[in-house]
């Protein structure tokens, strides 16, 4: 049989498309099955500290399900990610590279391409049932995360109030809930489950009872309650098969920071608050109660696994299998590369690089940094000055990883996914950047990244935080994201001229982003200038041309100037992509009645209708004028059922009662 490890065979540039090379074995009687047929079960924890799990040492939190995992196989005691951000960390899992080779840089409008080899392609290749099952939509389809999965579950829950849009996340239990289901449907073919859960994540909010009893801590409730959940889960699993026949591999992407350093979540800065990890792996071949000491990476991960399964490392990735280890053997793990673009694309700051190894941690930055991890494991004391030798051995090592300048683009995205990326802290942008490591040091802006925490989630009064975040930006001019926050600060109270002279502000400080000129044309439109809105919509339609929101306001305002047919052309690329979008349906209907067209009008109203509620009220005026007084009160009272409720539509909801009454 030809196998992987024959020079020349499958090469990364093709795309391993003809992987065949699994060694499938046979079984003899009474004998353990084949290791290339074990089921795997991949459980990734987001924003999990690896030092917040009993089996990690920690004392004040339950986790026995976690723990159990641990007792029954392997504990990585210095296991560390690429990246403190969900996107790329989960890539590199799949794909065994880092971030400068699967190039998803940062979260939100990185995709991971279809050319890149990953794990969940080459099991499903060879005949492997596949299933992802996603918390969070930062890793939405549309990431390219999908790729050789059967099912992708990467439904968010509907939000209870509003226009019918999904929320950002959804609770372990419900992630747990789909797989269980999905796993009691399956018949006995062996099968990859890749269950993501995403509550510890900020805003840190436990359901009952964890709530109560991790008051003081609701970080600890929530991974206590995920512990819960994937106890339902493992217990499933362990239904379906014994122990041996199934490999169960636990990862957080990344960690935490509770202040230390001056950061709060992640993102930021690159010490072990947010790069160290949890990393456990159970069942197959894995050792039961063994504590590996040498550094393990999460590009490790995909080489791990399929070893396991009886497949030779394969040509181009970086990651090495950590089987090894589990006979006391050195595995070349020494070196581990990580990097966060987040400060360049965020905040307007330098990017961070570092290399790790056991002892050392050094960081590239405006200001460099060198840390002796086996004397200062807490990073507290910089001993660049004291270790020349060692901080230019490592950024030596550094360099071979990683380009020292890059432009790097992200790919645009729909208002949809912005909406729920922006409430999750990460601020999409579509704009290239070039990677030279210079400008801002986030270590100078620790003043900043406290007045915006505080900002976004102290829960301080409106003028509170508008007062923190206008003191954040006097301190830091050119901080894209200070901005974006403080004009949903202003939307919110109702300020549009300040949003508006806001962002005005924004352009002269050099900040160029689609989502700032969108705002600007939105505000622009809501104040008649028609001429400026137009202006400030097509440069954010060129910036970010799936932003549809934005398209569709540039179709109102053309139609407004008395340009219906640029107006239609517009709302017709909308819908040429594909996407349901109703919005663009409702506004292609106020140009056919402005035409004339009643018919088309009418067909346009009650799609736009159909697919969101809110048009309902659009629908109702349409009927009422047609003289359909019946359609015009099911179409009120289908408005008023569904948006009654929402503080969105308080100042509309008199008027809409009124003409319901109208047509009695």
């Amino acid at each position: 049989m030809t196998t992987s490890s024959e020079p020349g065979f499958c090469p990364r540039l093709s795309g391993w498309l003809c992987l065949v090379c699994l060694v499938l074995g046979s079984c003899k009687s009474g004998s353990a099955p084949s290791p290339s047929r074990l089921n795997l079960l991949l459980v990734t924890i987001d924003t999990l500290r690896a030092d917040r799990l009993g089996c990690y040492g920690y004392s004040q939190i339950e986790t026995p399900n976690l723990d159990k995992i641990a007792r029954q196989g392997a504990l990585f005691e210095n296991a560390v990610a690429p990246a403190p951000l969900t996107a790329p960390s989960h890539a590199s899992m799949m794909t065994g590279v880092y971030p400068t080779v699967h190039k998803v840089r940062n979260t939100g409008g990185f995709v991971l391409s279809s050319s890149e080899p990953k794990l969940a392609k080459i099991l499903q290749d060879q005949g492997w049932d596949t299933a992802a099952f996603v918390g969070s939509s930062v890793l939405k389809a549309r990431f390219g995360f999908n790729e050789g999965f059967a099912l992708y579950d990467d439904e968010m829950p509907t939000s209870a109030s509003g226009p019918a849009v999904a929320e950002p996340e959804r609770r372990a239990g419900e992630v747990v809930d789909r797989a269980v289901k999905w796993l009691d449907a399956q018949s006995g073919k062996p099968f990859f489950l890749w269950v993501h859960v995403y509550d510890p994540h900020i805003p840190y909010d436990p359901p009952d009872p964890f709530r109560e009893k991790y008051r003081d801590r609701p970080y600890d409730g929530e991974i206590a309650y995920t512990d819960q959940q994937l106890g339902r889960l493992f217990d499933t699993v362990a239904g379906k098969s014994r122990p041996e026949n199934t490999l169960i591999a636990v990862l957080s992407d990344h960690g935490e920071s509770f202040s230390e350093h001056g950061e709060y979540t992640h993102g930021v800065f690159l010490y072990d608050t947010t790069l160290r990890i949890a990393f456990l792996m159970a069942g197959g071949a894995v050792p039961a109660g063994l504590r590996v000491k040498q550094q393990a990476r999460t590009i490790d991960l995909l080489p791990t696994v399929l070893d396991l399964m009886g497949v030779k490392k394969l040509p181009g990735t970086q990651g090495t299998s950590l089987v090894p280890a589990f006979r006391g053997k050195e595995v070349p793990t020494a070196d581990s590369y990580a990097e966060t673009l987040f400060p360049k694309f965020n905040m307007g700051w330098a990017e961070l690089r570092a290399m790790r190894t056991n002892r050392w941690k050094y960081i590239r930055a405006p200001k460099p940094e060198l840390y002796d991890l086996s004397q200062d494991p807490a990073e507290t004391s910089n001993v660049i000055a004291s270790h020349p030798a060692e901080a230019q051995e490592l950024e030596t090592k550094l360099k071979a990883v990683s380009a020292s300048t890059e432009l790097v683009a992200p790919a645009a995205m729909d208002p949809a996914t912005l909406r729920q990326l922006k409430s999750l802290g990460y601020l999409g942008g579509s704009s290239p950047q070039e990677l030279t490591g210079k400008g801002t040091d986030p270590k100078d802006r620790l003043e900043v990244l406290r007045l915006l925490h505080l900002a976004v989630h102290s829960g301080a009064p409106l003028p509170d935080r508008v007062s923190m975040l206008r003191r954040a930006i006097a301190e830091d001019p050119a901080n894209p994201t200070l901005y974006n926050n403080l004009g949903n600060l202003y939307a919110e109270a109702g300020r549009q001229g300040e949003a508006m002279r806001l962002y005005r502000d924004a352009l002269s400080k050099g900040i160029r982003a689609a989502w700032l000129y969108s705002r600007l044309g939105n505000l622009c439109l809501r104040q008649g200038n028609k001429a400026e809105a137009i202006s400030f919509l097509e440069t954010a339609a060129r910036l970010n041309p799936s932003d549809y929101e934005s398209l569709e306001n540039l179709a109102v305002a053309y139609r407004g100037a008395g340009r219906v047919a640029d107006s239609e052309r517009v709302l017709t690329e909308i819908l040429k992509s594909g996407e349901e979008y109703a919005p663009a349906y409702n506004e292609l209907g106020m140009s056919a009645y402005q035409k004339g067209d009643v018919a088309a009008a009418q067909g346009y109203f009650e799609k736009a209708a159909r697919l969101d509620a809110t048009y309902q009220l659009n629908l109702g005026r349409f009927y009422k004028m047609a003289g359909d007084n019946a359609r015009a009160r099911t179409a009120f009272e289908a408005f008023l059922a569904a948006r009654s409720s929402n503080v969105e539509y308080r100042e509309v909801i008199p008027q809409v009662r009124k003409e319901l009454e109208s047509v009695q």
